[in-house]
């Protein structure tokens, strides 16, 4: 009997890309085919929730796998916060959330042998212990190494505390046992992720007290569960540090941090030679009374002092960062200060987003909506800006020896492409021996994609 075929699709951040490597290797373990192409037999949709127009292209999703002829089981934060969108749309039989996702290949085989639809999207609770789904083969160059989950901050405009649920960390030996594997496997670069990193460690932190208030032994418990329990605060820096001790890693990528995470201890791990010289700090406004408005915790200031501070440990550091435009309230001088503080940075990159308000958020019923047309050209303001400000970063790279990370993937014109230390996409000629290599290129030309360059032979 022919292996039944398993596809699968992917939307929003770098989380959802590991928590997909995972199912692979699940169903895969199972005995199911997972090939490249289709035509498929079930296809597994990653749902993101964190924009209209990311549901949007998640329910299309579902019904182009639908169209093909394939059954459908769908899983993520769009199904963890909206099931019942979900569940009647053509070909899904089967709809899960966030957690539990060892039990997917359960679910899949009961729904395609009984034909039944079935919803299992289980609620997030206090105190949820962070579940592991280590990944043994990454499908991309740089291998994402998640070490936490969830989110404590509940900004207004944001549905993923909510699909995510409470922040939990993984265990510090768990962390280095997968990069460990990583690096004997050949991995190059580990970019760690999770929903908000910067909140790493809390939890565990907070169990520590409680379990010292109440007399019991956490250094013997802890130790038996492979923690670090030697008085060391455990938080994100710590992981850094162990993982810099790692033999054979040469690259570790720290993903997006909130600006608050931005700590002296933080900006101290900078300095070490495996860590890469790029912070993504999504900024979001450069309005203070917006920034308030959204329940970010922190003002332009403090922002803009968190960048120097940075800048003075990595000068040629990487800043790139998250905006949102139109978000309710924001008048024209709010948002012109948000581009005055966006030239004031020199931001490497901008991610540029439309306020989408989101069902369940406290943003979705502020008063004070900005028009559609208004928020579309607010938009391209702040993407022309970042453009300029991308240019000028490339620009300065130009005659300059770095080092990439050769991608599996070519670019469409045939072209190898990588990146830099400090987040700069580089395209050039060479073989394919090159893939998965650090080599030194030199750039010739910039744009604001990034340059061409080509290798230091």
């Amino acid at each position: 009997m022919a292996k039944i075929r398993i596809g699968f699709k992917t939307f929003g951040c770098k989380l959802n890309q590991y928590d997909t490597d995972f199912l692979k290797q699940a169903f895969q373990d199972a005995g199911y085919s997972v090939p490249n192409r289709g035509p498929y037999d079930l296809v597994v949709v990653n749902t993101c929730a964190v924009t209209a127009r990311s549901a949007a292209k998640c329910r299309q999703a579902i019904r182009q796998a639908a169209r093909s002829g394939a059954k459908v089981l769908v899983t993520g934060c769009y199904s963890q916060v909206a099931q019942a969108e979900l569940k009647d749309l053509p070909g899904v039989v089967a709809v899960t959330g966030v957690l539990d996702r060892e039990s997917l290949v359960e679910i899949a085989r009961k729904a395609l042998s009984t034909g039944e639809t079935i919803v299992e999207v289980k609620p997030h609770r206090a105190g949820q212990p962070f579940q592991e789904t280590p990944v043994r083969e990454p499908s991309l160059t740089r291998a994402f190494l998640k070490i936490q989950e969830g989110c404590d901050d509940y900004c207004t405009y944001c549905i993923v505390p909510y699909a995510r649920g409470p922040s939990r960390s993984r265990s510090v030996e768990s962390i280095l046992e997968e990069a460990r594997s990583l690096v004997e496997k050949g991995y190059k670069e580990i970019v760690l992720t999770g929903t908000h990193i910067g909140l790493y460690g809390k939890d565990l932190e907070q169990g520590k007290a409680a379990d010292r208030a109440g007399g019991r032994n956490w250094h013997k418990a802890q130790d038996k569960a492979g923690e670090y329990a030697h008085g060391e605060k455990i938080d994100l820096p710590l992981v850094v540090r162990k993982l810099t001790e790692i033999d054979g890693l040469i690259r570790l990528r720290i993903s997006s941090l909130e600006p608050h995470d931005v700590t002296p201890e933080l900006i101290h791990c900078l300095r070490f030679p495996q860590v890469c010289n790029h912070l993504h700090l999504p900024i979001q406004s450069g309005s203070d009374k917006v920034l308030k408005l959204m329940g970010r915790r922190y003002d332009v200031a403090g922002f803009l002092d968190i960048v120097n501070q940075v800048r003075k440990v990595v000068p040629d550091i990487g800043l790139s960062a998250d905006v949102i435009v139109g978000f309710p309230g924001e008048t024209e001088e709010d948002f012109e200060s948000t581009l005055d503080v966006i030239s004031r940075v020199k931001f490497s990159r901008l991610h540029v987003f439309k306020f989408s308000p989101r069902p369940g958020t406290p943003a979705y019923g502020f008063p004070g909506k900005v028009s559609g047309k208004e928020m579309e050209r607010r938009s391209k303001a702040v993407i022309a800006l970042g453009k300029e400000l991308s240019l000028d970063f490339h620009r300065k790279l130009i005659g300059r020896e770095v080092e990439v990370l050769v991608e599996d993937a070519r670019a469409r014109d045939g072209k190898l492409q990588g990146v830099t230390r400090n987040y700069v996409r580089t395209w050039f000629d060479g073989p394919d021996e090159l893939k998965g290599r650090l080599i030194a290129v030199r750039a010739y030309e910039a744009s604001s994609e990034g340059l061409l360059c080509q290798p230091v032979t």
